[in-house]
């Protein structure tokens, strides 16, 4: 579940870390209000929405306003809080339909001398909570890691243990930032890590950083994603959840109770455990096609959940053709996915092309049912075989296929879900 800026700006304000602060605006005559309790200006008009680079991003009815903007006067703040509402904003982390504002952050906008980039997340391969630091924060910091990696610093923390002081101050001290600097950061790392830990997050990333004059530290950004499956002994997180946009095929198949995460492409990914699901979206791109989505659908016995799964994908426009990748095992047979494909082309007739790939339990009975179904539908042996068939669909049909700059923008929007 992701948080508003503001949310985790309050998460953090709570927590002890200090924060500038801040109004939250949904009109243009409230956004003047803020920006007069705020005290004199200049002040900083950020949109809110659930992606990042809004710095960098552009609104679709004004290419030439990004989605953080610094006014003068609180009658501007009022006009760009007026532009930004209702619009949608499209960001390197959006896809191209972007992600419309319902409100606006007002803040002082303050000048420090020196920017830092701070994270922590879950490590999908060791499952150990790593702090992430380098000193080149602000907008820029991906391209300047991606320059300069050995720029990233990356700690492990352990799986739950609390921070010592100790520990805390020996990483702060890899920024080689000044003694004080070095002590303040110390500080922050150990609450980022309790906060963490006791509200079961899966990130939270705070870029930029910044460091006053005085080495004060104060956090100019916020960005906290909270770990779906805890929120049931997290009310109060939840509740800021059900405040936080989402698409509304993203509404549906939490809903439904699968994963599904909107992506740029037209071909829809069918596919049952996130690891599969995501080596379904890579095989795609490797091969030149662009994804539309990934979605996993859980080892499921229920069949109406894998219909749902096919009418989500079946009502979005983008997608012209889909791959299924299943391998049946455990609680997930094959059969499952072939009734339920079955039940949503009685409501919803599928008219684009499927390439599928079944293996593991019940699987040459699925086909069986397949087949006689008269379904447009290519069987073949392996994910690989699949990706090639979709990109020959493609190339039959003159889409444009997929470049590196298009598959890093895609994990960025799926990196948080498995």
């Amino acid at each position: 579940m992701y948080l508003f800026e503001y949310q985790a700006k309050e998460l953090m304000r709570q927590a002890g870390i200090s924060v500038l602060p801040g109004a939250v605006a949904t009109t243009e005559s409230r956004a003047v209000a803020a920006a007069g309790e705020l005290g004199a200006g200049p002040w900083a008009v950020k949109a809110q929405v659930l992606a990042g680079g809004r710095a960098q991003g552009f609104f679709n009815n004004d290419r030439h306003l990004p989605g953080v903007v610094f006014a003068e006067t609180s009658l501007e703040v009022g006009s760009v809080a007026q532009s930004m509402l209702g619009s949608v904003l499209i960001t390197p982390q959006t896809t191209s339909e972007g992600e419309m504002v319902n409100a606006v952050y007002i803040e002082p906008a303050i000048a420090v001398p020196q920017e830092v980039f701070l994270a922590m997340l879950v490590d999908g391969d060791s499952g150990q909570i790593v702090c992430l630091l380098s000193k080149k924060g602000g907008q820029h910091v991906e391209q300047a890691v991606g320059v300069d990696p050995d720029s990233l610093i990356r700690c492990n923390l352990g799986f739950g243990e609390m921070l010592t002081t100790e520990a805390s101050l020996e990483i702060a001290r890899e920024l080689e930032l000044s003694p004080s600097a070095s002590e303040g950061l110390s500080v922050v790392l150990k609450k980022l890590h309790r906060l963490f830990i006791e509200k079961d997050l899966s990130l939270i990333e705070i870029n930029p950083l910044g460091i006053r004059q005085n080495d004060a530290l104060i956090a100019l950004d916020a960005r906290i994603t909270a770990d779906d499956n805890a929120l049931f002994r997290q009310s109060k997180m939840a509740a800021l959840g059900s405040r936080s946009a989402s698409s509304s095929a993203e509404q549906i198949a939490l809903r439904e109770g699968f994963n599904y995460v909107s992506l740029d492409g037209n071909v829809g990914i069918f596919s049952s455990g996130a690891g599969l699901a995501m080596a379904t979206v890579d095989a795609v791109a490797n091969c030149g096609a662009r994804p539309a989505n990934f979605l996993d659908v859980p080892p499921v016995l229920e069949v109406s959940r894998v219909k749902q799964a096919f009418l989500l994908l079946f009502s979005i426009q983008k997608i012209n053709c889909l791959i299924v990748n299943v391998f049946g095992a455990g609680i997930m047979r094959c059969d499952t996915i072939a009734d339920g494909l079955l039940l949503a082309h009685l409501e919803a007739p599928v008219g684009i092309p499927i390439v599928m790939r079944l293996a593991g339990t019940n699987s040459e009975l699925a086909i069986s049912r397949l087949e006689k179904s008269g379904l447009p539908i290519q069987f073949v042996e392996n994910l690989e075989a699949g990706a090639r068939k979709i990109v020959s669909i493609k190339e039959q049909d003159g889409s444009t296929l997929t470049h590196s700059s298009w598959a890093k923008k895609a994990w960025l929007r799926i990196r948080n879900l498995i």
